[in-house]
């Protein structure tokens, strides 16, 4: 058929556009105090029953796949290889296992956040904020003039930076928030709906220190952590890793290597992305370790295989800071399902020798004693 120019001119109106349209309903707007929406107003001190804390303490056993929190659906009933009798996809193994159970296990504290839910911390005191503070407090009185870390007793993003001073036998001040238990819940009624232990006054606008902290300017980005050294001020994670790691003389030895360290780094900080958007309830979701960790992990194993011709390192086969940070990415992975490393011998090698360097093995153990002594550790944060 041959196409002909059409006219230009005004388009023809269509059949139905003088039909007149209904006007949309109206969308019910939320009173304050209402289930949905919390009280704009926070109820006096004292007048609100405490959280309620979960029913028991004990870590959770992993759902099995197409059970978890997100309710059975076809995606995870779906026939994807992975289906009872089959063999699992490439980066889960079978529960049981992994780097974790080869040595000495590196103990967690879950379901700590129990200990004060109620309104008592983990010595009975009715608050933290007792004359104990100045004996056993959040930073060492004795560090006084030192290099400051500033985070909440949890390890989360700091906890790589921390794992690098103590490889290094660097000598700084570890100060870490302390919660405020007398002060009243910011959403009682979202929280007690929930049965969902109370984190107000940990590291939300119920924790003094955080927002006197968040105010006072000393972090660009009022986020934590922060790294206070050499007259500067750091914030942001990678920043203070990158320039530690410049100091212990675990950047890279060429420009080579310290672009390949970088290049490690940024797929560790998708990792960690990925699994903090598949967070349901502060666990991370069972679907993770069958959709993005097996991708990540391929990808994380083919580097450490290019950049490191030696087993256990990811560059160059020596200590980076990425091989730290690769260490507490895995732990927490194994942590969540135990064998996830299996289907990585290079990445499970990684783990492997970073935990048994002496000094990590020695932070391993002192960090567990440290975050029960404070008695607020989040044991969540990834």
């Amino acid at each position: 058929a041959i196409l002909r120019p059409q006219p230009i001119g005004p388009a023809a109106p269509r059949p139905d556009a003088a039909r007149p349209r209904p006007a949309p309903a109206p969308r019910p707007r939320l009173r304050a105090g209402s289930p949905l929406r919390p009280s704009a107003s926070c109820p006096p001190p004292g007048s609100m029953s405490p959280p309620v804390p979960p029913a028991s303490t004990a870590p959770a056993a992993i759902p099995a796949r197409g059970t978890s929190p997100r309710g059975t659906s076809p995606r995870g009933t779906s026939p994807r290889g992975n289906s009872p009798g089959s063999t699992p996809s490439r980066g889960l193994s079978p529960r049981g296992g992994g780097f974790l159970s080869s040595f000495a296990k590196v103990p967690s504290l879950p379901g700590k956040l129990g200990d004060w839910a109620g309104g008592r911390n983990s010595q009975g005191d009715a608050t933290p904020r007792a004359a104990r503070d100045s004996q056993s407090g959040a930073g060492d009185p004795a560090s006084a003039g030192l290099p400051r870390l500033t985070y909440f007793n949890a390890r989360g993003r700091a906890e790589v930076v921390r794992i690098m001073c103590a490889e290094a036998a660097y000598n700084y001040e570890d100060y870490r928030f302390r919660p405020n238990l007398e002060n009243e819940c910011r959403a009682p009624e979202v929280h007690q709906r929930a049965q969902r232990q109370c984190l107000c006054q940990t590291h939300g606008p119920g924790n003094d220190e955080f927002v006197e902290f968040k105010t006072s300017g000393k972090s660009i980005t009022g986020q934590v952590p922060l790294m206070e050294i050499d007259g500067l001020k750091i914030a942001q994670t990678s920043a203070i890793c990158r320039y530690l790691a410049d100091k212990f003389s675990m950047a890279g030895s060429t420009p080579a290597e310290r672009a390949y360290v970088d290049m490690v780094s940024a797929t560790l900080d998708d990792l960690y992305i990925f699994m903090v958007q598949s967070m349901i309830e502060r666990k991370v979701d069972i679907d993770f370790y069958y959709e993005q960790w097996p991708k990540v992990g391929e990808t994380l194993e083919r580097m450490a295989a290019e950049f490191s011709s030696t087993s256990g390192f990811f560059v160059a086969g020596h200590l980076t800071w990425v091989d730290i940070y690769g260490f507490h990415m895995f732990t927490r992975l194994e942590e969540g399902h135990a064998g996830a490393l299996q289907a990585f011998p290079r990445l499970d090698a990684i783990a492997r020798n970073v935990a048994q360097r002496p000094r990590v093995k020695t932070w391993l153990t002192q960090r567990v004693k440290r975050e029960k002594a404070l008695g607020n550790y989040i044991d969540w944060l990834l």
